[in-house]
């Protein structure tokens, strides 16, 4: 895990442990493993009940037809998702606000944007917790 996406990774951790759901296989976090992260996800999402994504900016990207630029997913997210739905698992997604989250995740699941302030968290809390029910 990045040192930068720190903040977001402990405030996603915050709501699912309020909500009694313990984060497993964290990259960088809870696993470090020799194996290769695209590995682990294949071992490991078989077993999970649904997979939670924090979704934060990684790559800058530019439009070549509108100039338009704008921050990317790392390529590790596409994957994990990709993998989670293979799999049938239900993804639930958090966005970083800022972040353009391409166009797979928008296809399989609906995702949710967070800028980390306790208002945002407010309006959200009613999808949030929606979303996180139907994980299950």
């Amino acid at each position: 895990m990045r040192l930068e996406d720190q903040p977001f990774v402990d405030y996603i951790e915050k709501i699912l442990l309020a909500y009694n759901i313990e984060p497993i296989g964290t990259v960088g976090r809870y696993s470090a493993s020799p194996e290769n992260p695209v590995v682990l996800m294949k071992k490991n999402i078989p077993y999970a009940d649904f997979v939670v994504i924090c979704a934060t900016p990684r790559y800058l990207q530019k439009d070549l037809h509108t100039g338009q630029v704008s921050y990317g997913l790392s390529e590790m997210i596409h994957i994990e998702t990709g993998i989670a739905y293979a799999n049938n698992k239900p993804v639930v997604v958090f966005v970083r606000e800022g972040t353009d989250v391409g166009n797979f995740i928008p296809n399989i699941t609906q995702y949710i944007t967070l800028n980390g302030k306790s208002e945002d968290f407010a309006v959200k809390k009613p999808l949030i917790y929606a979303l996180l029910n139907s994980g299950y």
